[in-house]
């Protein structure tokens, strides 16, 4: 089984790397760049219609990659165009899509592109509206490189542990003292319609770490769902659960699927489940170790990674 997901896992990162290495350019044709070219970097993410969320973490990774690539300006895009269309009715701000963006930077003359994904998983949402988006504008620059998503790389051939710097990032917001009757149960979205084995790799690594970690997902139809999460407590010591968001932002799932008081919500089956259930209601852009991850992403797709 393991090894189905890890090649599953495998089949995902060619697919999605052959995109990046169709656009990308060699580190020295990166360093030979003209100086007076104008360059930007897209930071594209789902997007959320919570304001202060989405200061808190889609803008302050924005801010984190701009403060570190003060050559670059940097753009943001959005992939969900429910999410762009209520920000336009409620707020009356406009976002752009990927498209839009990348269409807005051709006409303004920029020579060089970074898009970086804000996605955790080469999943679905990346895959058809990250990379097929990208896929129309090959000619568009002078040069389109794709930074990839947080769990990419799973330290083979001489490339980034992704997993493991992504369990060091969210071991910095776990508690310090692990006790053996409490556990963090992370929340993931999953994929709709396929297996994302992302999540389940991510949990071989906490385990492996000796964390007391378990790793679900929101969708019903993908692995480890909130069944599979509530099977493996089920076989624990565990008394006390807190529960944390495996999302960039604390959005509408963090706030009504995990941590909401509806009866199907996370927080009230394991309390129907007899634990003690506390919420952290934080996205994992206000993580500063995790801002660092799509820091060093771009700077690896800038360089040819």
């Amino acid at each position: 089984m393991r090894n189905w997901m890890k090649a599953c896992l495998g089949v995902m990162m060619v697919g999605s790397l052959a995109v990046t290495g169709l656009f990308g350019a060699s580190r020295v044709e990166a360093a030979s760049a003209a100086g007076d070219t104008k360059k930007a970097i897209v930071v594209v993410s789902f997007g959320t219609t919570f304001p202060d969320s989405r200061k808190a973490n889609i803008e302050s990774v924005e801010n984190k990659i701009q403060k570190n690539f003060p050559d670059y300006e940097v753009r943001r895009a959005f992939t969900s165009k429910i999410v762009v269309k209520r920000i336009g009715e409620n707020e009356k701000i406009q976002i752009d899509s990927l498209e839009q963006a990348l269409d807005k930077l051709q006409k303004e003359g920029f020579k060089e592109v970074v898009i970086q994904t804000t996605h955790l998983t080469p999943g679905e949402e990346y895959d058809k509206k990250v990379i097929a988006v990208v896929s129309k504008y090959s000619k568009a620059f002078d040069r389109l490189v794709v930074g990839r998503p947080v769990l990419f790389f799973n330290g083979e051939n001489g490339k980034p542990d992704d997993f493991a710097i992504a369990t060091d990032a969210l071991r910095h917001q776990l508690p310090v003292l692990q006790m053996p009757d409490r556990v963090v149960v992370f929340m993931g979205h999953g994929s709709p319609h396929q297996h994302n084995p992302a999540y389940a790799a991510l949990q071989d690594r906490f385990k492996a770490a000796g964390l007391n970690v378990l790793v679900g997902v929101v969708e019903e139809t993908d692995h480890p769902n909130l069944e599979d999460v509530q099977k493996a407590l089920e076989e624990s010591n565990y008394k006390e659960i807190t529960l944390m968001p495996l999302m960039l932002v604390a959005g509408d799932h963090a706030n009504n699927d995990m941590a909401g008081d509806e009866d199907d919500s996370w927080k009230s089956t394991f309390i129907k489940d007899g634990f003690k259930v506390k919420t952290y209601i934080h996205g994992l852009g206000e993580n500063p170790l995790f801002q660092d991850i799509y820091v060093q992403h771009v700077r690896d797709a800038i360089y040819g990674l």
